[in-house]
């Protein structure tokens, strides 16, 4: 058994009530520097000599970029929205080709409960949080059976797309559907100016994405997340589509905990004890928080549908 967790906030009550969970588009993560790959000085550098060279050649006028002058040598951090407007084709290939389920190792991570189970009246620790079995044969884990554990390095220098991605005129082309083509027998360049096949090359564009949608800031490290990723083109029959969004489903058998935020309204309580008690989301055991004494952490308390009750209609609201 490997139970992962998901925080919701009290309208996450549907989640257990349609017994699914979001698999996020790339686009919608709530960090904008997520899915940006690193754009140094030499990518910089390889498109705008690439577009400044195609098009003196083919169409006889300088520094197309620019117009004045060079852009090759301009520091990359002082071009503003240059790299953004290049990496934008990569971002949407990703948007069109994968979704991410975002789960969580620590189910009483005290910053975890703060950001992402506020009520919509900004109170934390109102919403609920689900323990799954990942590990279950029904659960739809994906590319990877275990799921992607998230890294968080100090900086930025990495996850990279290969050289040739900033190559004028691109690699690729699209259809009218988004489609990527491109000639596979073609050599394109790769660091140190040596050619590889256009196979490396995308190989290497697939391992960048996979980079990309499991690496996020340092300082987001606290969550201890692990993501499922979902590749549309081979994993869209494990998904469920709705309102023009993708949703895993869960087991009921990999339900295994349902925990109630120190917060929670005696409402959100009846709606997970009425759900338990019709048998419509499995058995999982059922638990209320507490603060703490005098550590920073988040208490469960294992417990049962009555008393799960009793504590948010008689013994919470004395507090």
């Amino acid at each position: 058994m490997r139970i992962l967790y998901k925080y919701l906030t009290p309208d996450g009550i549907k989640a257990l009530q349609k017994m699914t969970l979001l698999a996020s588009d790339p686009a919608s993560f709530n960090d904008p520097f997520e899915v940006r790959p690193t754009f140094d000085q030499k990518r910089h550098d390889f498109y705008a000599k690439g577009h400044e060279t195609f098009h003196a050649q083919h169409m006889g006028f300088q520094n197309s970029l620019l117009g004045s002058r060079s852009m090759v040598g301009i520091p990359a951090e002082d071009a503003v929205g240059f790299g953004e407007q290049i990496n934008k084709l990569f971002r949407d290939e990703l948007s069109r080709r994968f979704r991410a389920l975002c789960l969580c190792q620590n189910p009483q991570n005290t910053l975890m409960w703060g950001h992402y189970t506020k009520s919509d009246k900004g109170v934390a620790h109102a919403g609920l949080v689900l323990g799954i079995d990942v590990s279950c044969s029904d659960f739809p884990s994906g590319i990877k059976t275990d799921g992607y554990r998230i890294s968080y390095p100090p900086d930025h220098s990495r996850p990279k797309l290969p050289l040739a991605w900033y190559r004028f005129p691109p690699v690729e082309s699209y259809d009218l559907n988004g489609n990527i083509q491109y000639d596979p027998n073609e050599l394109v360049e790769s660091e140190g100016g040596i050619l590889i096949p256009v196979a490396e090359y995308r190989r290497q564009v697939d391992q960048a994405a996979i980079d990309l949608l499991t690496t996020k800031a340092h300082e987001w490290a606290y969550e201890s997340e692990v993501r499922f990723l979902y590749e549309l083109t081979l994993h869209k029959t494990h998904l469920q589509f709705s309102d023009g969004r993708y949703f895993a489903p869960i087991p009921p058998v990999a339900l295994r905990e349902v925990i109630l935020g120190f917060n929670a309204s005696l409402d959100l309580a009846e709606k997970v004890v009425q759900l338990f008690m019709a048998g419509q989301i499995g058995s999982p055991q059922l638990f209320y928080s507490t603060f703490h004494p005098y550590r920073y952490e988040v208490q469960k308390h294992a417990t049962n549908p009555d008393y799960l009750l009793a504590f948010y209609k008689t013994i919470r609201p004395s507090f």
